[in-house]
């Protein structure tokens, strides 16, 4: 019983280590105005350059809320990141967005610049339609690990942190590498872990016997 509780902590208690960065304005920064509620309107004034630890087995306290910055509505949260954030395009990717996001059958093409060639349709706030983003279906080499993905524009969203309750533009931050792989891999590393121990206790059962 006891390995078996083990091995359920294990599986849920995922290890992302990081640190979600603010980076400095590039004029002179003011203190962060706190705000009551995620739908206040946004602070006016530039913040101050600052950062905010991703603790391991991230609460939901330590994270951020994505909403539409033409309207409010909730878009998704930094909980469901799971790729690298796109610096050319200025993405933020994530595996499973709110209600408050639509998006159409039709696909468009991209004919200039990094979506040259690629096939996509892109993501509207439900609430006032604006453009929030897109889902790549077919994609260049470079862009490929994108396809299939919820992407966000860093210049289309805010960030409501919840521990600080401070509202962000998205561009002003920089988010930790989460990949599905890396955690995978740690996933396997505790998986083999939890069998050798489990081998080590079978040979003291048989020896006891």
């Amino acid at each position: 019983m006891a390995v078996r509780r083990r091995l359920l902590e294990l599986l849920q208690e995922p290890q992302i280590g990081g640190t979600i960065v603010l980076e400095q304005p590039a004029t002179s920064a003011v203190a962060a105005r706190v705000l009551p509620s995620p739908l206040s309107s946004p602070p006016s004034s530039p913040l101050a350059a600052a950062s905010l630890p991703r603790q391991q087995g991230t609460l939901p306290q330590d994270c951020a809320v994505f909403h539409c910055r033409s309207c409010w509505a909730v878009l998704g949260d930094s909980l469901h990141l799971c790729a690298q954030e796109e610096r050319q395009l200025g993405l933020l990717v994530c595996f499973k967005v709110t209600s408050g996001v639509a998006w159409e059958d039709s696909l468009l093409v991209g004919l200039e610049g990094p979506l040259l060639g690629c096939a996509y349709t892109s993501l509207s706030c439900q609430s006032c339609g604006s453009i929030v983003g897109l889902i790549l279906y077919s994609a260049s080499s470079a862009l490929a690990y994108l396809r299939g993905l919820f992407c966000f524009f860093k210049n289309s969203i805010n960030c409501y942190f919840l521990k600080d309750q401070m509202i962000i533009e998205a561009s002003k931050v920089n988010f930790p590498v989460v990949t599905l792989k890396q955690q995978l891999q740690q996933l396997k590393e505790k998986l083999v872990e939890v069998h050798a121990r489990i081998e080590s206790v079978m040979k003291q059962l048989e020896e006891l016997a």
